[in-house]
């Protein structure tokens, strides 16, 4: 008897440690890094998109989201590089170090 509650004790235990659910904040990381990636491709679009998407799917992924902001300015800069637009690049590149700044 003693034996059968041991081990459906250690039963539940591994139920319950194979169905962990992701938090928001590791989502968030995961669509996070995603857009990074899409990001060093020079898929601006889908960077964006991706972002977007975070913010909308994980309100309370707070570290994700702060460094999401970081990302999306670069991928703004990028656009505007692209488009050479120098009034935008500039404010990019001042709003990137003030966030860099901040966030120290």
């Amino acid at each position: 008897m003693k034996n059968t509650i041991i081990c459906l004790f250690a039963l539940s235990l591994c139920v319950v440690a194979c169905t962990h659910k992701p938090t928001d904040e590791e989502q968030g990381a995961k669509m996070l890094s995603l857009a990074r990636e899409l990001l060093q491709k020079g898929n601006t679009s889908a960077a964006r998109d991706t972002i977007m998407s975070l913010r909308q799917r994980f309100p309370r992924a707070v570290d994700a989201r702060r460094q999401a902001i970081l990302t999306l300015d670069s991928v703004e800069l990028l656009d505007a590089q692209r488009e050479q637009d120098t009034l935008k690049i500039e404010f990019f590149e001042r709003k990137i170090e003030t966030d860099l700044q901040a966030a120290k």
